[in-house]
């Protein structure tokens, strides 16, 4: 059974705040800034909205609309899909699935915290796969198969060298190691 991470475990945007009478130019100045590709729009202390970089290209730049003289609020989702910051990283899976969102914004009590992007949510599960799969190799105990280096079939020895792991025989292993 997979253990809770939570979306706040992956979170690897910090949340950029914008008001919604700023102009696409300077949003898109922010953004670059940063190096992020979206915002939040917020207006007092209530998010209203998200603008990313695919929204200022399709909805500006891709119209021929004069960015310094677009407003935010033009362009922005409105009431973007949010998840709390304590949620497991399933139901975030399950959540862009459910809205067919690639990003969903993080917050926390109702303000906003970061971005986690479905890329995000697969590195954390391919993360957490291969530490299973190296605890059970470890668990199994004694392992049987074909040496990496020599062919031979034979108890092997997992090896880190370089950065590659290897799975060899004894002799190879004493080999590699010395």
């Amino acid at each position: 059974m997979m253990p809770k991470i939570t979306v706040e475990q992956i979170v690897k945007r910090k949340a950029i705040v914008i008001k919604p009478t700023e102009t696409v130019e300077r949003v898109a100045k922010i953004l670059a800034k940063n190096k992020v590709s979206s915002a939040v729009v917020m207006e007092k202390d209530e998010i209203i909205g998200i603008v990313t970089d695919r929204d200022i290209l399709n909805k500006v730049v891709a119209k021929g609309n004069d960015p310094k003289e677009v407003k935010v609020s033009s362009i922005m989702t409105k009431t973007p899909i949010t998840i709390e910051y304590d949620y497991d990283i399933q139901d975030a899976i399950e959540l862009m699935m459910g809205k067919g969102v690639r990003r969903l914004l993080v917050t926390r009590l109702g303000m906003p915290m970061g971005f986690v992007t479905a890329a995000d949510l697969l590195a954390a599960l391919n993360t957490y796969n291969q530490e299973e799969e190296e605890e059970s190799i470890e668990e199994a105990g004694e392992v049987y198969g074909i040496c990496e280096v020599c062919g031979q079939y034979a108890q092997l020895h997992r090896v880190i060298r370089e950065g590659y792991e290897r799975w060899v025989c004894e002799s190879c292993k004493d080999m590699l190691e010395s």
